[in-house]
C-alpha cells in the first residue's frame, strides 16, 4: 500500500521498518478521512503510532548533521503538537471535521515523501564503507593486468 509504483501516495524510503511502519499510519489516516467522524479513538490510535515511529526515526537520525536532525525533530514534535489538539477537541466533545484529518494526512505524505526518504538515504550513505583491498589483492590485480597487456 505504500508503494507509490502501485498507485499508493507513499513513496518507499528503502527501510523495511520504516515503511511498514509509514503503512500501518497511512491505513490509520486513511480510515479517518473515508467520510467517517474523526473520533478521539481514532486520534488516540494515530498518536501511539505516530510516537512510536518517531522514536524508530530517531535512531536514525544520528547520522544527520545536527540543524537537520533539529529540523526533522522539530516537524515530528508539530506534527504530533496537531493529533495532541485534535485530541483535546475531541476530548471536549466539539467535532472534528474531515479537513482536520485531511490535514493530517497531507502532512505525513509529503514528510513521508521528502524528509523520510531523505533520512533513509543518508543512513544508508553513512553505513556503506569505502571497499576495502588488500595488499595481496591489488599486487595480484597488477599482475593479472600485466599478463593481460602481454596476451593483447
Amino acid at each position: 500500500m505504500t508503494h507509490a509504483s502501485d498507485g499508493g501516495p507513499l513513496i518507499p524510503t528503502g527501510s523495511g521498518v520504516i515503511d511498514a511502519e509509514h503503512g500501518t499510519i497511512l491505513d490509520l489516516l486513511t480510515a479517518m478521512t473515508a467520510g467517517g467522524p474523526v473520533g478521539l479513538a481514532g486520534l488516540t490510535a494515530l498518536r501511539l503510532e505516530v510516537a512510536e515511529h518517531f522514536a524508530t526515526e530517531t535512531v536514525e537520525m544520528a547520522v544527520l548533521t545536527a540543524e537537520r536532525r533539529e529540523r526533522h525533530e522539530q516537524a515530528h514534535r508539530n506534527y504530533l503538537a496537531s493529533i495532541d489538539a485534535l485530541i483535546e477537541t475531541a476530548e471536549r466533545g466539539d467535532p472534528l471535521t474531515g479537513d482536520d484529518a485531511n490535514r493530517l494526512m497531507l502532512w505525513f505524505i509529503v514528510h513521508s515523501n521528502t524528509a523520510d526518504t531523505e533520512l533513509v538515504e543518508a543512513a544508508r550513505r553513512a553505513g556503506d564503507e569505502p571497499p576495502m583491498i588488500s595488499m595481496d589483492e591489488w599486487l595480484d590485480s597488477l599482475d593479472e593486468a600485466d599478463r593481460d597487456a602481454l596476451r593483447s
